[in-house]
This record gives C-alpha cells, structure tokens and sequence, in this order.
C-alpha cells in the first residue's frame, strides 16, 4: 500500500468517492476496472485501507485527474487546457476576424453572442472539424482522451435503439459495462425508451440521450452547443445538476439563461468577430446584475 499522511488520507477516502460519484460508477464498476474487490474500494472510500502506488496511478487516469487533485482534491486553476491566438475564418464574408482566449482548469465558461456571431463556427475549430484561415490552438489535452462534445446537432444513429446507441458509443470509448448502462438510462430518464428505435423519440429525448453519450467516459474539456434546445424545464433541471456534479472545465455555448447564474465562473462574448468581453460571474454579480442583464446592456447593437 502507499502510505499517506492522516489528513491527506481524508481527503482522499472523500475524493474517491466524489469522483467516482461524478462519473455515474459505482464501487463494483471502480473494482472491475482496476481488478479488485468491490469491498476493497469500499475500504478507500471509507478511510479503512490505502492503494497501493499502482492503484493510485490506475484510479488516477480512469477519473482522469492528475494523482495531486486525486490525492488533494485541489487542482491549478492557472493550468492552460487550451490557447486560441488570432484565430480567422471568413466564408463569403470575415465571420471570426481575430480571436484570443484561454481555456484553464476547472474553467465554466459560457460563449455568448447573437445568432449568426460565429460561436458555432468557432467550436468546430476548436474540436477539428473546421481548419482557421490563420491562427493557432494550443491544446495541452488529448482530444481523443480528454475532450468531450455535444454538437448542436444530435450524431445519432436513427436504426439503432437506445441502448444499442450507448452500448456502441461506450464500447468505442472503451467504457462498456452492461450494469452502467442500465443505471445511466435509468438516471437519464430513458430506461422505457430503452428498446425504442431512435427515430421514433421525441426531440427532449433526443437531446438527453445526446447528454448522456458525451458524459459517458470523464473528459477534462466538455464542449457543449446549445445543449437544453429542444428539452423540457424537468430536463434542463437535469441537465445543469448533471454539469454541476461533474468534474473538469465545461464550455457551453447557449442562449438559455435558466439558472446559468449558479453555474458558470466566466463569460466569454463573441461579438463583431472577436472576444468581446471575457469577464468572470462573480464581477458581474458584484454590479448586482445577473448574467442575462449584464448580455443584454453589453451586446446592444451599436
């Protein structure tokens, strides 16, 4: 086993069972994934027994987390997951001119900007699916590992049924686990549309399904595009209390400001073809506006 220092081994009996909670595993799927006994992780959520180094290593990358937020809880806030310098991109007319931002750990970042500003042109460069005319990304994640998206578009799969969906998407993650996967679509309010053919769901459905795939395996970067379009008030309930619980940084470009005050820490505004303005929640919540009156008084049409 490691030894750790008594407080740090609170700390860590509490992270284990907050990640894990999280990222929807239960004790059983933590010690399936490691190849040990459930009552083995309930010994390390409790405080009773430590890992050894390579457990810790193990439990590290399957929450994937650094081994000091794993054993802490504390993270870097100054740590760059992304960096996008004069990025440019014109179709028949300039749409982003010359765009600068960062992306830091554990960053809740809400793109904002009227329709037609470019935001959803600016998350397809930023996931690879458009190239910029000038301009770089640094990224200091593996996007194949460590990102995870939802487009504004549902990527389903109409012929498939619902669990054939998910149990397709979590065995191309690497993530399938049969028991999962009926709590998920019992947590996602779809274990009655579990059988159902896709094309047959409604839109709210849709989108929760949708939810449900980019959450599956835990990303440092989830990128989300107007994810509650089409959902009901019961589902957006869901949808920010799944985003509060999870770990990571979040990047949600949305105009539905229904409780978007508790969650995010930054505004980012997409205007003109630039950044705008990039200012943390808790200004604007010093100048007792909320994140709707603060859009409105600084996106006014000049």
């Amino acid at each position: 086993t490691c030894a750790l220092p008594i407080f740090m081994k609170n700390i860590f009996a509490h992270q284990i069972g907050k990640l894990r909670t999280e990222r929807h595993l239960s004790q059983t799927d933590v010690a399936k994934r490691l190849y040990v006994s459930r009552q083995a992780v309930s010994k390390w959520e409790n405080g009773d027994a430590e890992p050894s180094l390579d457990n810790l290593i193990a439990l590290a990358k399957l929450f994937n987390v650094s081994l000091d937020n794993l054993i802490t809880g504390q993270y870097d806030p100054t740590t760059t997951l992304l960096k996008i310098s004069h990025l440019k991109k014109a179709f028949t007319r300039p749409v982003l001119r010359d765009i600068n931002f960062s992306i830091y750990d554990h960053d809740r970042v809400a793109l904002l900007g009227s329709n037609g500003a470019g935001k959803s042109t600016l998350i397809k460069i930023m996931i690879g699916l458009l190239r910029p005319d000038t301009g770089t990304i640094k990224s200091n994640i593996n996007p194949h590992r460590d990102l995870g998206i939802m487009p504004q578009e549902n990527v389903l799969i109409p012929e498939l049924t619902v669990y054939e969906q998910v149990k397709l998407t979590a065995l191309i993650n690497h993530v399938y686990q049969q028991e999962r996967i009926g709590r998920l679509l019992g947590q996602f309010n779809l274990a009655d549309h579990a059988k159902q053919v896709i094309s047959k769901l409604s839109g709210g459905q849709k989108r929760r399904l949708s939810l449900l795939l980019c959450t599956l395996r835990p990303v440092k970067l989830l990128i989300l595009d107007e994810p509650t379009v089409g959902m009901d008030l019961t589902s957006i309930d869901f949808f920010w209390d799944l985003l509060d619980r999870r770990g990571g940084s979040t990047i949600v470009v949305t105009h539905d400001f229904n409780q978007i005050d508790k969650y995010f820490t930054r505004v980012l505004l997409l205007k003109d073809g630039v950044i705008a303005q990039d200012v943390p929640v808790k200004m604007i919540h010093s100048h007792n506006q909320t994140i709707a009156q603060w859009y409105r008084t600084v996106n006014k049409e000049a």
